[in-house]
């Protein structure tokens, strides 16, 4: 059994965690969901780069939704006031997430020709992630919220790029910018913290 068999298993995984982190109330369900993001993105990047490349997203990324999480666990109230509104705000979510798909499946076939490299998963997958990650920041004003969707965005780009380009400097830089976001996320959260301690 080769990768090639999960593409498909992959690029439905990341396009449901996307969908979860946008519409979640439970910070610890959207870091569970940035966490398995991370999976399918690495088993789509690891058809086109060698394996102990593609393993530095996928630590990246875990390393990210731990800082993340790590936050979050002494401030939860920054992730659920924002989806306070109840349920219409959620409907609304998945409405905007089912037409984002929807657009995206039926420009699929125009947009492979630009990627000839890559298979239609991690073309499929790419654009998930870019597309709700964009809905996500034009939904949100939390801070932390944007940084999820940021990291949405970044994992689409990394998909689509790789299948361009196979560079371990490139890796490298690509792995410190996901870590430097979530750290700015984490920084985000401890601000009103270092506030009251001045």
């Amino acid at each position: 059994m080769t990768l090639s068999t999960f593409t498909p298993f992959a690029a439905g995984l990341v396009g449901i965690t996307a969908v979860i982190i946008m519409v979640s109330r439970d910070w610890r369900v959207s870091v569970s969901a940035l966490g398995a993001q991370y999976v399918g993105a690495f088993l789509l990047i690891a058809l086109v780069w060698p394996l102990e490349y593609a393993v530095i997203k996928l630590v990246a990324g875990w390393i990210a939704a731990a800082v993340l999480g790590m936050g979050l666990m002494d401030r939860p109230e920054v992730w659920e006031r924002e989806m306070a509104y109840g349920f219409s705000v959620v409907l609304f979510r998945i409405f905007l997430a089912g037409f984002v798909i929807l657009v995206i499946l039926s420009l699929l076939p125009e947009i492979a020709d630009w990627f000839v490299l890559a298979t239609e998963a991690q073309i499929l997958a790419g654009l998930l992630l870019f597309g709700l990650g964009l809905f996500h920041l034009g939904l949100t004003a939390q801070p932390v919220r944007v940084i999820f969707g940021l990291l949405t965005i970044f994992s689409g780009f990394e998909i689509l790029y790789a299948t361009m380009e196979v560079s371990l400097l490139v890796n490298a830089f690509l792995a410190a910018i996901t870590l430097g976001i979530a750290l700015v996320g984490a920084y985000f959260l401890a601000i009103p913290d270092a506030e009251v301690e001045t």
